[in-house]
């Protein structure tokens, strides 16, 4: 894998001089002229440099009619400005923190793209000779791990993490394997050839053949001619296959030196601290010596961390516009991310690794947004001692972490080929061995991935003062001084079952004027026979309520509370469970007919007769949007009845601060699902912080109401939880003075 040369900034405001005052005609030559030299082809994939030369020289604008502020001049005016000061506060950041600048792509007098770790998102310099000074990697391919110990000065120490054997490391060099595959995918490629030639009997030795058997005029003899020829082809078709088996089987064992090898040396380098560099959030007192070092075994999601945080607790989220400034100046996120005096946690954006949507509902999506610029999918390293911080970041193509076990040294993945199943088609054998070497491939990752964390802190600790150990004592094993954390304190704790099972709880019973959450945005469904039909056709609406349904022009927004205006439930049916004592029907058939039509009973056995559960109906009361009436328009807009069913929604009635935090903090959420799909947890923490926030208003309402009865009540922590059980029990939607006074007298007499 090559290194990326890295870029030293000067005379930054010489360029941004030269920038902000291009016109719109200049710019537009300068992106013509960009665009060729990054993509003269023109391909449809789409360039990180030329995504930055769209974002930073495309004039926008024109269309504004005749106000001026919306002219193509103006409008190219502000985005310059607004340009400048992105790059400015990049290379402020990447300053302050300590953080490296990464030349994507160098055009020779042309342009330069520079990026801090998230490829996507980065900047275009013109001419950049003047303006960067170009600082190239170094070139380990001709460098043994040993010689690179030695230079470095990290000589191989028992219980060190090991990619490949200690005798492979004074002789093997990437360069020398490369050569090696480079020969051995030659004559690989010869003998395609030779098997393509084969196959169409295009080889001398067949093509003779072929002649001989043309001449034969004889059916008899062309007969037997022809299957010592398909026999000898097949024969000569298998060796060559087993041949391509076994060039193929060289092929991935030397890949795969190669790849172990360009690691050990990569895992060396992080060793020596060539690869990671810290840069320091906090300052201040440092713990004792004596206190363990906690390695947080468990990734955490800053998209999950952050919405549990904006959850629980009131925070100015518009205040903060990165996540470096959030660590720094807070001490909630402190606690969060570096939760001891001694400690080392990995951080990344999303579980997923989705890209983040900007969603106004969610009040940190400024510093997700920021995050995701700036680090995009890397792992960053949180490193804590006392009162000081510090943070650095990996490198994407390098380390990928999923989850948990961060610190493992357990490199054992069995290389030897497995047993392969017999197949009957060639290309089958392949599909198999290709998914088999694939998945081999995954775990190494992991595990490699690991290894390359292991060592950037082990380094930390013996070349650094950020997190001193006693002489001898390492990061791999557990001991007085070091700790693993492998779970989050609350995971054990299962008193309340899942959210799933709550907002069951909650919606086993929901009456008119109960306060509903909508989990999804929903709009009319229209259906006719099981198939959708076109809009134009109202009364087929499955959302409405009569024979003239009013919704064909409502919608119902996502995360939002709404009151229930109306619950309706089926008139139960006449229902008869029956068997045939036929011979050709099992006398222990049974089934379920409506008993409206009992000449499909004749002959049969009844078993037993009931009725059928009455089937809840629950609507809201929506704005319609179509407000005209006799060419005016509706002084107050109309409203319709709109259904919701028991998956869309959360009754918060029953609801409590104590269940909902309980989801926050252990994450259960049960497989709940959102549109028939199950969501995760950074999906589901916009519901839950919406919940919390309509909850804990009512409950300062409600307190206030049982405090006048007794204050004694409410200072149990679990007082909500108590009051949402008797309310369920006693059937209690709102908390009235009598109702509290029912409750309070309820909680005393219970003790």
């Amino acid at each position: 894998m090559k290194e990326l040369d890295t870029a030293k900034i000067h005379d930054v405001e010489q360029y941004l001089e030269w920038y902000t005052n291009l016109s719109v005609e200049e710019a537009q030559t300068v992106w013509s002229k960009l665009k060729k030299i990054v993509n003269p082809g023109y391909s449809p994939r789409v360039l990180d440099e030329a995504a930055a030369i769209d974002r930073f020289f495309t004039v926008q604008g024109g269309y504004g009619g005749p106000d001026p502020n919306n002219s193509q001049e103006a409008k190219w005016a502000r985005q310059r400005i607004e340009n400048a000061d992105k790059l400015r506060q990049f290379l402020s950041f990447a300053e302050e923190f300590e953080q490296p600048l990464y030349i994507g792509k160098w055009f020779d007098g042309e342009l330069a793209y520079i990026h801090m770790g998230n490829p996507s998102k980065g900047f275009v310099f013109c001419e950049p000779e003047k303006y960067i000074t170009r600082i190239h990697a170094k070139d380990y391919s001709d460098v043994t791990p040993a010689s690179l110990r030695a230079a470095l000065g990290s000589a191989r120490q028992e219980g060190d993490a090991a990619l490949i054997p200690s005798g492979a490391e004074n002789s093997l060099t990437k360069a020398g394997l490369n050569e090696q595959l480079k020969a051995h995918e030659d004559a690989m490629a010869e003998l395609e050839q030779t098997l393509d030639d084969t196959k169409n009997a295009k080889t001398g030795e067949l093509a003779e053949l072929k002649a001989q058997m043309d001449a034969i005029k004889a059916e008899l003899e062309a007969k037997i001619e022809k299957k010592k020829k398909k026999k000898k082809k097949k024969k000569r078709m298998a060796e060559l296959n087993e041949k391509k088996r076994q060039m193929e089987e060289m092929k991935y064992q030397l890949e795969g030196q190669i790849y172990l090898l360009d690691s050990q040396i990569y895992a060396i380098r992080c060793y020596a601290g060539e690869v990671v560099k810290f840069g320091k959030i906090r300052s201040g007192k440092k713990a004792s010596d004596e206190e363990p070092i906690v390695i947080h075994q468990k990734l955490r999601f800053l998209d999950e961390d952050l919405g549990r945080l904006a959850s629980l607790y009131s925070i100015e989220w518009e205040d903060i516009s990165m996540f470096e400034s959030f660590l720094k100046h807070s001490t909630i996120a402190l606690d969060t991310f570096a939760p001891n005096e001694r400690c080392v946690v990995l951080v990344r954006l999303s579980r997923t690794g989705k890209k983040i949507a900007s969603d106004n509902n969610i009040p940190y999506q400024n510093l997700l947004d920021t995050y995701d610029y700036y680090h995009g999918k890397t792992v960053g390293i949180i490193i804590r001692n006392g009162e000081n911080v510090w943070l650095g970041w990996t490198d994407e193509t390098r380390v990928h972490i999923d989850d948990d076990l961060i610190i493992t040294q357990a490199i054992t993945v069995d290389e030897r080929p497995a047993d392969t199943p017999d197949f009957l088609f060639e290309s089958e054998r392949e599909r198999y061995i290709k998914k088999q070497r694939e998945e081999r491939k995954r775990i190494l990752d992991g595990l490699v991935s690991r290894t390359f964390v292991y060592n950037v802190l082990q380094g930390v600790v013996d070349h650094s003062d950020m997190l001193p150990l006693p002489a001898g004592v390492k990061l791999s094993k557990q001991s007085p001084y070091v700790q693993y954390a492998v779970a989050d304190a609350w995971l054990t704790d299962n008193r309340f079952g899942s959210f799933t099972d709550i907002i069951k709880r909650c919606n086993e019973r929901i009456t008119e004027g109960d306060m509903l959450l909508t989990c999804q945005s929903l709009v009319p469904e229209h259906w006719s026979d099981g198939r959708y039909v076109s809009a134009d056709r109202p009364w087929d609406n499955s959302r409405g309520r009569g024979e003239k349904n009013r919704t064909h022009d409502c919608s119902v927004d996502d995360c939002k509370i709404y009151k229930a205006n109306l619950v309706e439930f089926d008139a139960p049916v006449d229902m008869v469970r029956y068997r045939y004592p036929d011979k050709n029907i099992p006398l222990n058939s049974e089934a379920w007919r409506f008993d409206e039509y009992p000449e499909d009973f004749k002959g049969a056995v009844v078993i037993e007769r009931y009725q059928t559960e009455p089937n809840r109906h629950v609507f809201l009361s929506v704005e319609k949007s179509d407000v005209w009436y006799y060419g005016r328009k509706a002084d107050k807009p109309a409203r319709a009845n709109f259904e919701v069913y028991d998956k869309e929604i959360i009754n918060l009635t029953y609801m409590n601060s104590v269940w909902l935090e309980w989801v926050i903090n252990n994450k259960k959420l049960g497989g709940w699902s959102v549109g028939g799909k199950a969501v995760d947890y950074a999906y589901a923490i916009r519901y839950l912080k919406t919940a919390m926030d309509f909850i804990r208003t009512r409950e300062v309402e409600e307190k206030a109401l049982i405090d006048a009865e007794n204050p004694d009540v409410c200072k149990d922590t679990n007082w909500p939880l108590k009051l949402s059980e008797w309310k369920l029990d006693k059937k209690v939607r709102t908390i009235t003075p009598h109702q509290a006074k029912r409750f309070v007298k309820s909680i005393l007499s219970s003790k």
